[in-house]
């Protein structure tokens, strides 16, 4: 048996892809691969699943959420003793707490990963006794500089695609749309008669990721407004579609940033305003303060601003071109194993 990693994440897919990354990367090096998270991040795990670990965290209240943690940290170090990890790397998140803490206190090495712009509230207590601090964005509010802390980037599922992303020469402007979890009805709605108003709308293309119990009202207004569409709630080449689309409609969730960067995609991001910490919103300034996004608040005159900027976008492909350019600089390479260098160096 090799050594052991234990990787703790929270449910969601922004937590749980990143892991996965340096989870895989890791394996294929010869280590065992231990990886914790909640019921919904399970989902997700797919190879990991056989020796994967849930934690049941409690968020319907304050108090269920700190008892809930107490005896997660409780259960996890009796299993930390018998595993005897070399390390416990945390994604953020709740469920990630449990081993990095109860790591903490038995004198464990531990390393979190920040992938937002703003440090999430577990992952701000829990960088204060973390052995090492990695962080997605130069300058992540609510962290201090230290010698523990370095930007890496954030791992994402297509980062051995992005060195040959190359930028599209579509006949049709075609316009890549998803919002995660937190698409919400802006994104079944909004965004969608935003499109249809366009003037000379048969010239448009949409891949739109949409929820389950929208698809059909998404496809009757495409259908309508006579644009040529792709509709469904889950498209297994979404790699692809970034690599068609001119342009991309997105919530501006971390591994979402990093996939636009990657592949070099000029973007309209909207962050979720329901968003811990504001963190969407400093993820989408990040691009905006680098002219590589545009940036669209969630306000009552959003159709009217996502159809303006839409407009104009398919006008001006210079703008579009000088985007993309400005994403390109802030490609980090070889994330990954960088990440696992650093880690693996941690361990020594």
């Amino acid at each position: 048996m090799g050594k052991t990693i234990i990787i703790a994440a929270g449910g969601t897919g922004g937590h749980v892809f990143p892991a996965l990354c340096l989870a895989r990367e890791f394996k294929k090096s010869g280590y065992d691969v231990i990886f914790s998270t909640d019921a919904r991040g399970f989902a997700y795990l797919a190879e990991f699943q056989n020796d994967a670990i849930v934690q049941d965290i409690k968020t319907s209240s304050r108090l269920k959420l700190y008892v809930s943690l107490i005896f997660n940290v409780l259960k996890s170090m009796p299993r930390l003793l018998k595993l005897k990890p070399s390390i416990v790397v945390g994604f953020g998140g709740y469920p990630s707490a449990p081993f990095i803490f109860a790591s903490q206190i038995l004198g464990i090495k531990t390393v979190i990963h920040e992938q937002n712009a703003v440090i999430g509230k577990a992952n701000k207590l829990l960088s204060k006794m973390a052995s090492q601090v990695l962080t997605s964005f130069k300058n992540t509010k609510g962290i201090s500089k230290g010698a523990k802390v370095f930007c890496v980037g954030n791992p994402t599922r297509y980062e051995a695609e992005y060195p040959n992303a190359e930028q599209p020469s579509n006949k049709l402007f075609t316009i890549l749309i998803f919002g995660g979890s937190q698409g919400a009805k802006i994104f079944s709605d909004e965004i969608v008669k935003a499109i249809c108003n366009i003037p000379k709308f048969t010239n448009i293309k949409v891949f739109h990721q949409g929820r389950l119990e929208d698809l059909s009202i998404i496809k009757n207004n495409y259908e309508k407004a006579g644009i040529k569409h792709f509709v469904n709630s889950f498209f297994d080449n979404i790699n692809e579609l970034y690599k068609q689309a001119d342009l991309v409609i997105s919530r501006a969730g971390a591994s979402s940033v990093f996939e636009i960067i990657g592949f070099k995609k000029p973007s309209i991001l909207i962050p979720f305003k329901g968003s811990i910490n504001g963190d969407q919103a400093a993820n989408a300034e990040f691009l905006r303060s680098h002219s590589s996004a545009i940036v669209i608040n969630e306000d009552v005159n959003l159709r009217q601003k996502l159809e303006t900027t839409i407009a104009n976008l398919i006008n001006n492909r210079n703008k579009l071109l000088a985007m993309s350019e400005q994403l390109s600089r802030l490609q980090i390479p070889n994330v990954t194993k960088n990440m696992t260098r650093l880690i693996e160096n941690k361990m020594n």
